[in-house]
């Protein structure tokens, strides 16, 4: 509310038409992300019209997605912000998720997932071990490797010069070529069976990134961030980032 109620009056400092008041606007838009339910059903429920319902959900996000409370800097940055708190971070987690999405009208291939069998998109968050606080994310078509998603999101140097290391799944092969202090689970082969000490180690590597499947699941309480995304791919981007830094206040 300390962030929409300035935007709010100033919009309507003339005395031009208010519309509803910030805190509908605010409930609109927690509802829509929360229950992702059809705009026109909630316009029927609350007597409105479909379009002031889509206007005043997307003036929520513009509002926070352009509020650099609700943006991400540099993972850096964020490492930085967390030692201010008396937070050293040492470890990383880091996780791949899938989000299935309507058929897009262009694109189709880049957007298809042979492993999903169906048109994804591709989000990547980067936890702190420590706090479970989300430092990084990073979006991708359904194509791109997981691996790949965490070179492209220019991280790595910066784990590398600040000699944190990292724990990730066995989607992240060859990471360990590229990021310093980097553990992934071993994987058995056709001529190799995994022994004791493999075993054991891909246990405990396990029980440690199961905070990473947590905070999934904690942000798929959206059910915007779970279910088949319907709205245009250009605003995905600033819904992920609400969802995330809520949240990182949740954990505050």
């Amino acid at each position: 509310m300390e962030i929409l109620q300035p935007e709010y009056d100033k919009a309507h400092i003339n005395g031009s038409n208010a519309g509803i008041g910030v805190g509908p606007r605010l409930v609109l838009a927690l509802t829509y992300w929360r229950e992702y339910r059809a705009m026109r059903q909630m316009a029927f429920d609350y007597e409105l019209a479909v379009s002031t319902v889509c206007d005043n959900i997307h003036w929520v996000e513009d509002i926070l997605g352009n509020n650099n409370k609700f943006n991400f800097g540099t993972i850096k940055e964020e490492i930085e912000k967390l030692k201010k708190e008396g937070i050293d971070v040492k470890n990383i987690i880091g996780d791949v998720e899938e989000q299935p999405i309507e058929r897009p009208i262009e694109n189709q291939e880049r957007h298809y997932s042979g492993k999903k069998k169906r048109h994804t998109t591709k989000n990547q968050i980067i936890i702190d071990e420590e706090t479970t606080k989300i430092i990084n994310i990073y979006n991708s078509v359904a194509t791109t490797h997981d691996f790949q998603m965490l070179k492209d999101s220019n991280i790595i140097p910066s784990l590398n010069e600040l000699g944190i290391s990292g724990k990730f799944d066995s989607g992240y092969q060859g990471v360990q070529k590229e990021l310093e202090h980097a553990s992934i689970p071993y994987k058995k082969s056709k001529y190799h069976e995994l022994t004791t000490e493999e075993k054991e180690f891909n246990k405990n590597l396990s029980s440690q990134r199961v905070k990473i499947e947590h905070t999934n699941r904690t942000i798929k309480i959206f059910r915007i961030m779970k279910e088949t995304y319907r709205n245009h791919q250009k605003r995905y981007d600033t819904k992920l980032k609400i969802m995330c830094t809520i949240y990182n206040m949740n954990l505050s």
